[in-house]
């Protein structure tokens, strides 16, 4: 459980020191709607950006459980997380197609902008880390 939260600590840890690449991209998604007249969707940027944190705080957690268990059981342990976390994603972005088309779109497109700034976060604090 202590490794779990260690995980979960360098995670959460590498967000909160790169807070101000995630806060330019939400503002830069916020912005293109409010210049676009589509101020109502700036919510959907928000669920977009809180299912990506979800994801990745899940993934760590699942990564963390595979490397502490025997290969068998790791491999099982990805695959049951991989659809979990997928399974999250298509919930919640299910969810908003069924209120509206726009809300999907947006909230769809948020999560895979948020995914990839936190692709390039992560990968940038490795960088820093191995020099």
């Amino acid at each position: 459980m202590a490794s779990k939260c260690a995980c979960m600590r360098q995670v959460l840890s590498v967000f909160i020191k790169e807070w101000k690449i995630f806060l330019g991209v939400a503002a830069v998604l916020s912005l293109q709607l409010v210049s676009a007249g589509q101020l109502r969707l700036c919510g959907a940027v928000l669920i977009g950006a809180l299912l990506n944190f979800f994801y990745w705080l899940s993934t760590a957690a699942r990564l963390e459980a595979a490397t502490n268990s025997p290969a068998p059981q790791a491999k099982k342990i990805m695959l049951i997380g991989l659809l979990l976390r997928l399974g999250m994603v298509f919930a919640v972005l299910a969810i908003a197609v069924h209120i509206a088309t726009e809300l999907f779109l947006a909230a769809a497109v948020s999560f895979g902008v948020f995914y990839l700034s936190t692709l390039f976060v992560l990968a940038r604090s490795e960088v820093k880390r191995k020099f």
